[in-house]
């Protein structure tokens, strides 16, 4: 995919939506386009924030935890991939440390294992909320590793992970919106720091 100095500035700013999903999401949940657009009208090309209530648990959130905010974030179902293609969504980002959910990263998979049983504690969790070992095995099969990252990037759909600030504003909720992301260009980048930013009022290019 593009590297940060790449990126269209017109990709970068201009309508959007920003979904509350906090109702819905707890430990190693997982949020689907139709949760999204039950909420909100999403439109083509549009900028997406998705607001799961989990950047409280973060380490300047309302209530810190740093294994829940790292082990045990809700994540993307596997139908998010095809949904944000077909919706030419180039940008769009989640209050969580990953966009990809727990068991599509290291930490469902490998992190820890046979030293600290991160890995199986998550692992064991999963089984118990999603059916089963082999729930698990076909919600996440091995070709789904990091499937945000993998499917999405070489195809121009690039995420923000770890929203926070004032994400939970009871104005920006399920909204059409002005948003834009802001990172740090420098050439060559494969990720950068940014600011995110959510204004009311409409779109008048």
């Amino acid at each position: 995919g593009m590297t940060i100095d790449q990126i269209p500035m017109e990709w970068l700013f201009g309508p959007g939506v920003l979904v509350d999903l906090s109702d819905e999401m707890d430990e190693l949940g997982m949020y689907t386009p139709k949760m999204i657009e039950d909420r909100v009208e999403v439109r083509n090309g549009d900028l997406l924030f998705l607001h799961t209530g989990w950047h409280k648990h973060g380490e300047f959130g309302k209530d810190p935890d740093e294994e829940k905010y790292i082990h045990r974030h809700p994540g993307a179902h596997p139908d998010m991939v095809p949904w944000l293609l077909k919706k030419k969504i180039h940008i769009w980002g989640v209050d969580c440390i990953s966009t990809d959910h727990p068991m599509n990263l290291p930490i469902g998979r490998f992190l820890g294992k046979g030293m600290h049983n991160h890995c199986e504690r998550v692992r064991k969790q999963a089984e118990e909320k999603f059916g089963g070992p082999e729930a698990v095995a076909a919600l996440f099969p091995d070709t789904a590793y990091q499937l945000t990252h993998n499917a999405l990037f070489p195809k121009n759909c690039i995420h923000i992970e770890n929203l926070g600030g004032r994400i939970d504003a009871k104005e920006l909720q399920n909204q059409r919106l002005l948003l834009g992301c802001f990172p740090w260009k420098f050439k060559g980048g494969e990720a950068a720091f940014c600011r995110a930013v959510a204004f009311t009022g409409e779109w008048k290019p």
